[in-house]
């Protein structure tokens, strides 16, 4: 009866488990979409498949910031120069620098409401998005890593874009990507 008990309960708490999983990676999303505005803000959340979590490396964070670019890329061909592709997945990891937690706050909060191409444009309230982004923040925990391909008032494009601007953290399980792009 005891091993009987104790294979019920394991199978609850992996249960419980999953069910706080997705209700983790729900409310990740709701977040992060509340700060788009497409086709200038995008976001991309998701879990690491089982064998793919970075830990503190860079690598499948950067493939996902890839992905991202790559799903903006034809919304934004037609005000590109004749030819102009994004970079691999493997430049993008090589252009993004680590951030603090508080440092990516305030970026992603940047990125959420100041339009790159017209500053005095504002996309949405600041007030909400920092509010937002701080939950997102805190949502992936203090063990999280954060990246950005901006420093100040420069950055590494990550996109065929004049303009662009990346925030994307992970705590190893799940991530969470915020992209601005902009043509003058």
């Amino acid at each position: 009866m005891t091993a009987a008990f104790a294979h019920s309960t394991a199978w609850h708490d992996a249960g419980v488990e999953s069910r706080e999983g997705a209700e983790s990676l729900s409310e990740l999303g709701d977040l992060l979409t509340s700060l788009s505005n497409k086709p200038v803000v995008s976001v991309r959340y998701g879990r690491f498949p089982d064998g793919a979590t970075p830990g503190r490396g860079l690598g499948p964070l950067a493939g996902q910031v890839h992905s991202l670019v790559a799903e903006l890329h034809p919304k934004w061909k037609r005000y590109l120069p004749s030819g102009a592709e994004a970079p691999s997945a493997s430049q993008i990891e090589a252009l993004l620098e680590p951030l603090s937690a508080d440092a990516a706050v305030e970026l992603m909060t940047a990125l959420a409401v100041d339009n790159l191409v017209w500053p005095s444009s504002k996309l949405m309230n600041r007030e909400i998005a920092h509010h937002t982004v701080t939950r997102i923040v805190k949502r992936l925990g203090p063990g999280a890593t954060w990246w950005t391909n901006r420093q100040g008032n420069s950055w590494d494009p990550v996109t065929a874009c004049t303009f662009d601007g990346v925030v994307a953290g992970s705590d190893g399980e799940y991530f969470a990507i915020l992209i601005q792009v902009g043509e003058d």
